[in-house]
């Protein structure tokens, strides 16, 4: 099991998150980072992505930076992880994230990894138990996801989301959070940024 995940919400582009992103690096054995780039269906945008989180991980201090991609082998992806101190899921399609990695069976190397699983948006929700999908300020789905952490999470959290989240809160434990912020779960909670916890129908800040 992994020692420790960062959750995140925000927009990597931006260069926001790079405080997270780099206080996550620096919990790590080794600063080999891992990035599971597959979050997308369009080859082009895979590309530039890849080139994107290479150049932003070198930055932050990382000494190599991989890139797992729709094409990767089974020996590669082998390889990737045993190196890796930090294995990063990236924003995009949830969806499209969530089925990739069934479809390769990443979600039992990930479960196995020993080192720190950083995901943000996408890569976030892929961690929970389920991806509450909300669109339009409705509950459109609620799709299956690793659980590698025991709760749910919104990311790009708005206050106009908080009556369904109530109502979701009923059956499961959920965080809000707005864009630059994380949880950060090692079997206990650290917070950065502003975060709101809906638990029981109860909305709770936190952070």
């Amino acid at each position: 099991m992994p020692k420790k995940f960062y959750l995140m919400s925000g927009h990597s582009s931006t260069g926001r998150l790079k405080p997270i992103d780099r206080t996550a690096l620096n919990d790590v054995d080794n600063k080999n980072v891992l990035i599971l780039n597959l979050t997308w269906s369009d080859k082009e945008k895979l590309k530039s992505k890849g080139d994107f989180f290479r150049e932003y991980f070198h930055e932050l201090g990382a000494e190599t930076v991989d890139v797992v991609e729709d094409e990767a082998s089974e020996e590669q992806i082998g390889e990737g992880f045993e190196k890796a101190g930090l294995i990063y899921l990236p924003g995009g399609d949830t969806r499209t994230l969530i089925g990739n990695i069934r479809k390769k069976g990443l979600d039992l190397l990930i479960s196995n990894f020993e080192g720190v699983v950083s995901g943000n948006s996408a890569g976030t929700y892929s961690l929970c138990p389920e991806y509450l999908r909300i669109r339009n300020n409705k509950i459109e789905d609620i799709i299956p996801a690793m659980g590698l952490v025991p709760f749910c999470t919104k990311a790009h959290y708005e206050p106009k989301f908080d009556p369904l989240l109530r109502e979701l809160s009923k059956e499961r434990e959920i965080y809000a959070l707005q864009d630059e912020s994380a949880v950060v779960y090692d079997g206990g909670f650290n917070f950065i940024g502003n975060i709101w916890k809906f638990y029981r129908g109860y909305k709770e800040r936190i952070n």
